[in-house]
Parts: C-alpha cells; sequence; structure tokens
C-alpha cells in the first residue's frame, strides 16, 4: 500500500501546475479512505440521480449569447464503504450554452445562425463523507462535446473530446434504509473551452445492494 502512495506521489510531482493541484486532492482523499477506521464497516453499491440547472461562465462577447435556462442531468453510480474513500463512475447530461445571431455577415450573405454546445460527461469520482449528511467529492474524465450548427437552412453537427475536472459537494438526508435526498453544488473546469460550468441539482441517492 505504500508503494501504491509512493508512486501517486511521483505522479503529482511530474505533473503541470494546474494537474498537481487536482492530484494533490485525490492523494490526500485516498490517504484520508486508507487509514480511517475500518472496524465494523458496511459496503453498499449506490445509484445517485441529479436534475437540476447549470449556468456556463464564458467570456463570449455577442448580443444574443444566451444561457438560457440549461437543465441537467447525472447519473451516477458509486461503490460506498462508510467512513471510507469512495469511488464511482459519472455520467448524464449537461448543455453548455446556446448561441442565436440574426443577418450573420458571412463572405456567403447574411445568415441566421443558431449555435448550441452540449455534453455528455463520462467522470471517475472520488467522495468522501464529511459530517453526518454533507459529502465532499472531486472528479476527472472528459467531456463528449456535441456541437449543433444551423446556417443557410443547414443543420452540422460535430461531437469532440475535453479533458475535465469536477468539483463539488452534497447533502444527502436519509428518507429511509435505501434512499436519500437532498441537494448538489458542483463545478466542471473544461479544459478545451478553458472556463467553468457551474452545476445544482436536486438528488436522490439509492441504495441498491449493501454487504
Amino acid at each position: 500500500m505504500l508503494q501504491i502512495i509512493r508512486q501517486l506521489w511521483l505522479i503529482i510531482i511530474m505533473s503541470d501546475n494546474l494537474n498537481k493541484i487536482s492530484f494533490l486532492i485525490f492523494f490526500f482523499l485516498f490517504a484520508s479512505g486508507i487509514f480511517a477506521q475500518t472496524d465494523s464497516v458496511e459496503y453498499s453499491l449506490n445509484l445517485d440521480f441529479g436534475f437540476g440547472p447549470a449556468k456556463y461562465f464564458s467570456e463570449l462577447e455577442y448580443n444574443d449569447f444566451y444561457g438560457g435556462t440549461p437543465y441537467t442531468f447525472t447519473i451516477r453510480g458509486m461503490w460506498q464503504p462508510e467512513h471510507l474513500l469512495r469511488i464511482g463512475l459519472e455520467t448524464g447530461y449537461v448543455p453548455i450554452y446556446f448561441l442565436k445571431t440574426k443577418l450573420y455577415d458571412t463572405v456567403y450573405g447574411d445568415t441566421d445562425v443558431k449555435l448550441s454546445l452540449s455534453s455528455i460527461p463520462i467522470v471517475a469520482i472520488f467522495s468522501m463523507k464529511t459530517y453526518d449528511y454533507l459529502e465532499i467529492f472531486g472528479g476527472i474524465g472528459g467531456f463528449i462535446l456535441i456541437s449543433d450548427v444551423t446556417s443557410f437552412g443547414n443543420r452540422v453537427t460535430n461531437t469532440s473530446w475535453s479533458n475535465v475536472y469536477e468539483f463539488g459537494m452534497n447533502y444527502l438526508y436519509p428518507v429511509s434504509g435505501k434512499i436519500k435526498i437532498g441537494a448538489e453544488l458542483k463545478s466542471y473546469y473544461i479544459l478545451k473551452l478553458e472556463n467553468f460550468d457551474l452545476v445544482f441539482q436536486f438528488m436522490i441517492k439509492y441504495k441498491f445492494y449493501s454487504f
């Protein structure tokens, strides 16, 4: 186990500044989980479901640039021992922005343009319980970016990939032995766009198996 920690530390030292910050957070979460008290620990498999609005922070300067009120949803599977580091995988749907411009001037003439950018996250999640119902988490993975452009009556859809870092916290209150409900605040840093997307969601956690 000490050899694993030593290798993780070497990865941190050799990383660039942004990656170094992220890996440091994950390192301390991982180390805390390893050395935490393990007596009488319950292990469980959980599914998290979330739905709520998002806000994309952009430096784009268009009068017709708008975020509308894009709504996101999250599905997250977690392996969750009590009082230890929890790990899982997150996906879902995250709209990023919408752009409408009328009579946009191009070399082919004027046209109305509609552009949208949305994403499907694929993120590995690491979380730790801090207080009774409060949990902090971080993640590293990527976004499948889906761009959709309509101009001159034609629609073009494209996909690309961007690495992503995720950080957040949630508060989940048990309403039964298997179900918790609450809220979650998190942010994605999208490396390809060099901007943040802030997400607030209402959450339901369902424990479908424990041992």
